[in-house]
């Protein structure tokens, strides 16, 4: 079986979505908290409460959620599970079934109709003794007709598609729950329940493993059978805590297993877990189970224990898969790159498909933050991308080709797989304006990439491809770009996807000019070598230090504005010409320097330049005097106090000091950088 269709409305951080998964791998992907991992919380619940394969599986999936609680079992609390409490919430899955599954149906028929008319009758019957005289009497009789109708009726309703709809509504103020198709949910669970107890169509792993350390007790046979049952999906959490259960029930059935347990444990080494083997399993001289590992490169062995939580965590989640799921089961998978290298992530579901999803027909709905699992997504056309736009909207991605879009994107710095795992990648100027915004802004961009964006001329010509690329109509994932002021205005524009910030002021770092904040810091002793005594002595320092700017500031305007030709030699001098013609082009280029040089006397020339210089710095001061902190060059400042040898720290890391005062303070500058930053990412702007 596989899932074809899931709408989820008003559940946790989701509002209404529908979408189609394929029956091989699904690939969710999203920014943090934006609702991947409810998708799986939501299967896994709605195959719980209405297709239960052990008796205590509803009650332990709602415990999981906070809809219920361990000492108040009979309670149920449906407000936690809802986005809006005023509103219903819905659950709904399509469910395909193999032709092999219905011809099972049809044929256990009769058992399936006892277990319906149990479902519709209570636990009232399901003493055996009991339930013999109630399927005899006339009630039962005609009970068991009726069922064998409902589900005669089912069975036809399948189509050709043989498909189903499992669906659960629940009312958040009433508590009351009800089944769309009651009758779906017991053909379901029949094809669950009718297995061996290690096995399942049916598996749930999350994303909190906690794997045991050390030595763990080691329960067989019926003792473990419970475990077995609850570890698929009514306590999935204990799927972590059996790995060596699973080894030792496997070795004790009999030398096939035990080979076809070496065997799975072959491939997971030798195809992602590369260059270690399963050197032995068996007892150590203390009589506790010993799985041993060898490495190929030093032939050193040790215990299983030893490999890193991400490599444990694999090899347990595979292993499993291999030994527990059906073939046409389904499998939800909740990060499965935990706690691994980008180097064995990328791997992780090119193994999944070739060895698990085809040859055994398995349905894998995971969700990610890996861009590697990603760009295997990407790559393989059997594989759907379901990308969380927003807790309204889950899209079905395109496999794209690295066309201009991709080019496009690659020139700022970033990929389409990014685009995807985050709401948008933000741009900045430097190394310390992606850790200042990170520290200071943390939660305003908390679903959002923050890059250092390089060169602006480059950033500024892929941008505008992007927008080309917007405007005919192709679909382009969101960016945002910040720049510094400095003497330079963009004339990029805002459109959909490609939105940008140019400072009010020079650069971020005269946000940081908060004297009240920075006199704080500088009366520390850990921060000055001489502790400063008031704000007045730290603000007339950072005043000088600004002013001094002006002189620099202004003669390199008087220099910029007489737009002196320069004598430099251009690629072009050099190009397709004759010894002849390139020196007649190199002289005629410094020729040219020479006249753009119109007063020719050193004396004169420096005359006239102090003139217009004292005259500019004239005009300049009043507006410096009063507007220094938005003026001058925040990050030459900073440099300079630190010239200054008053600090004992770095200047990045007063920088950062700064920024994280100015945010627990809710400082009247963090408030606009907060305000400019909302609106840069704010749909509505």
């Amino acid at each position: 079986m596989f899932i074809k269709t899931v709408v989820i409305k008003n559940f946790r951080a989701l509002e209404s979505v529908t979408f189609d998964l394929t029956p091989r791998a699904n690939v969710i992907v999203g920014p943090n908290a934006v609702g991947k991992t409810t998708i799986l919380q939501a299967i896994r619940l709605l195959k719980a409460l209405l297709a239960t394969r052990s008796t205590t599986e509803s009650q332990q999936a709602l415990i999981s959620l906070g809809a219920s609680s361990p000492h108040f079992p009979q309670r149920v609390f449906l407000a936690p599970l809802a986005r809006d409490i005023n509103k219903d919430i819905e659950i709904r899955c399509s469910f395909c079934l193999s032709t092999e599954e219905v011809a099972i149906i049809n044929a256990e028929m009769d058992g399936i109709v006892e277990r319906l008319v149990q479902a519709q009758f209570g636990q009232a019957i399901a003493d055996p003794a009991n339930r013999i005289q109630f399927m005899e009497s006339p009630i039962g009789k005609d009970a068991r007709a009726k069922a064998k109708a409902q589900l005669e009726s089912a069975i036809k309703q399948l189509g050709s598609n043989n498909e189903m709809i499992l669906g659960l509504t629940m009312k958040p103020h009433s508590q009351q729950m009800s089944a769309i198709n009651p009758v779906s949910g017991i053909l379901l669970s029949y094809l669950d329940q009718r297995l061996p107890p290690f096995s399942t169509v049916f598996s749930y792993f999350p994303a909190d493993r906690a794997l045991p350390a050390g030595e763990v007790g080691v329960q067989l046979g019926a003792a473990d059978t419970q475990q077995q049952i609850e570890s698929h999906n009514s306590q999935p959490q204990l799927k972590y805590q059996r790995l060596k259960n699973l080894i030792f029930n496997n070795i004790i059935m009999g030398p096939t297993q035990r080979q076809s347990l070496m065997d799975e444990f072959g491939l997971i080494f030798k195809e992602i877990l590369r260059g270690r083997r399963i050197k032995s399993i068996g007892l150590n001289e203390l009589g506790l189970l010993s799985v041993m590992i060898e490495d190929l490169e030093t032939g050193r062995e040790y215990e299983i224990d030893s490999l890193s939580s991400g490599e444990k965590g694999l090899a347990l989640t595979f292993l499993i898969i291999a030994k527990s799921v059906e073939r046409g089961g389904i499998v939800l998978l909740d990060e499965p790159e935990l706690h691994l290298n980008p180097a064995v992530s990328k791997d992780v579901l090119g193994f999944m498909m070739k060895y698990y999803s085809k040859p055994r027909n398995i349905q894998f709905i995971l969700c990610t933050h890996s861009p590697e699992i990603l760009s295997g997504a990407f790559q393989n056309e059997e594989c759907a991308l379901l990308h969380v736009v927003s807790e309204k909207n889950v899209t079905r991605v395109g496999h794209k080709a690295f066309d201009e879009y991709s080019d496009a994107l690659l020139k700022l710095g970033t990929t389409v797989s990014e685009g995807l795992l985050y709401r948008g990648t933000v741009f900045v100027e430097g190394d310390d304006d992606v850790a200042l915004l990170e520290l200071g802004f943390g939660e305003t961009l908390r679903r959002y990439r923050l890059k250092d964006r390089g060169g602006r001329k480059e950033v500024e010509k892929a941008a505008k491809k992007l927008q080309e690329l917007e405007r005919n109509g192709e679909a382009v994932d969101q960016i945002f770009l910040i720049f510094d002021r400095d003497e330079e205005i963009t004339d990029l524009k805002n459109s959909a996807a490609v939105r940008i910030l140019q400072w009010n002021r020079r650069c971020i770092e005269n946000y940081l000019l908060d004297t009240e904040v920075i006199a704080q810091l500088l009366k520390r002793d850990d921060i000055a070598l001489k502790p400063f005594k008031n704000e007045g002595e730290v603000s007339d320092v950072l005043r000088t230090l600004a002013m001094k700017q002006l002189d620099s500031l202004v003669a390199r305007a008087i220099y910029s504005s007489r737009e002196y030709e320069s004598p430099g030699a251009r690629v072009s001098d050099f190009d397709g010409g004759s010894a002849s013609e390139i020196a007649d082009a190199l002289y005629k280029r410094a020729s040219g320097a020479k006249k753009s040089l119109t007063v020719e006397d050193e004396s004169a020339w420096k005359q006239l330049f102090l003139q217009e210089f004292e005259q500019k710095k004239s005009d300049l001061t009043p507006v410096w005097e009063s507007k220094w902190k938005e003026e001058c060059d925040g990050k030459r400042l900073f440099s300079d106090l630190q010239k200054l040898g008053i600090l004992k720290t770095s200047t990045s890391n007063l920088k950062r000091k700064i920024v994280e005062e100015m945010r627990n303070s809710k400082s009247e500058n963090w408030l606009v950088v907060n305000s400019l930053l909302q609106a840069l990412i704010s749909p509505n702007a």
